[in-house]
């Protein structure tokens, strides 16, 4: 994730934590060392990457099969991750240049990439597509020395961009959008500031929100019903993943994991993430609620 240096807004007093009924199947690319799950669509198709010698590259995975995306594209050689997925088979992720900036990409179902460059970013962080073609992200500023000055959302659609800030943030993170157009992120009060705080964003208003008593929040994903996954940072600095559905948070930990991030959610409720254990593998998981 872009940043997990977070902190406690209390916005949400009178919110309930639960640990529900999961189940949860790890995801793994066939001998890769490396799988994540960023996204997955209301099919079941759920994207990531897949590393089998560094760097990673996009992967999707559908039916049980894990299939490579693009590989004849310079997304098969480059340092590359799929985070989104919508309906219709669009994609939208990051790529590193070879000077180690970051960019957008969306690769359309037809199979062609476009690259996505926030005008006079340093960097842009593609992160999130609904079923319209709205992409979500992030650009930033970095001085000569490669310190951050500053971070700002973004949409994208059909070619043009679109600042957003969440009101009154320093910086802005833009991770997910919903069918409607529900944005949810994270923002903090400048690029110093050791504290970041969820946020969800509708047509009508925005509202902040932490996990009560917890030292950071992060919104990575939100589905069509509204229900919202990310992440959030403990007092050890743990990081663990959580679902809030309205006011009611319910906490996702992949059994044995030292470290659990859910990122995507579809309309049915299930959740992809990753996880790491305790040797620093990091894996894939897709989580829902037991029947």
């Amino acid at each position: 994730m872009r940043r997990l240096c977070l902190s406690l807004f209390l916005m949400l007093a009178f919110a309930v934590a639960s640990y529900a009924q999961i189940t949860y199947t790890s995801l793994d690319f066939p001998g890769g060392t490396l799988t994540t799950a960023r996204g997955i669509n209301n099919h079941g198709d759920i994207v990531g990457a897949y590393r089998l010698f560094p760097p990673r590259h996009p992967l999707l995975i559908r039916h049980g099969q894990y299939i490579p995306l693009a590989p004849n594209t310079f997304l098969g050689t480059t340092l590359s991750e799929a985070f989104k997925t919508n309906d219709r088979g669009d994609v939208a992720g990051s790529w590193v240049d070879d000077a180690g900036f970051s960019h957008g990409f969306l690769l359309s179902k037809n199979g062609n990439v476009t690259t996505l460059d926030f005008p006079g970013a340093s960097d842009t962080y593609a992160r999130g597509i609904n079923e319209s073609g709205t992409i979500t992200g992030m650009w930033d500023l970095v001085d000569a020395n490669g310190n951050l000055l500053i971070t700002h959302g973004f949409l994208w659609k059909d070619g043009n961009f679109t600042q957003f800030d969440f009101p009154g943030s320093g910086d802005t993170y833009l991770f997910g959008i919903n069918a409607r157009g529900d944005l949810v992120g994270g923002w903090d009060e400048a690029p110093t500031s050791p504290l970041e705080h969820g946020f969800v964003c509708s047509k009508q208003k925005c509202t902040s929100f932490d996990i009560p008593g917890i030292s950071a929040t992060q919104a990575e994903d939100i589905n069509a019903r509204g229900q919202i996954v990310g992440a959030y940072l403990d007092a050890s600095g743990a990081v663990h993943g959580f679902l809030k559905s309205e006011d009611d948070f319910t906490f996702l930990d992949f059994p044995g994991a030292v470290l659990t991030n859910a990122w995507g959610i579809n309309s049915s409720g299930q959740i992809v993430g990753n996880y790491n254990n305790a040797d620093g593998s990091v894996h894939g998981f897709l989580a829902q609620r037991a029947n």
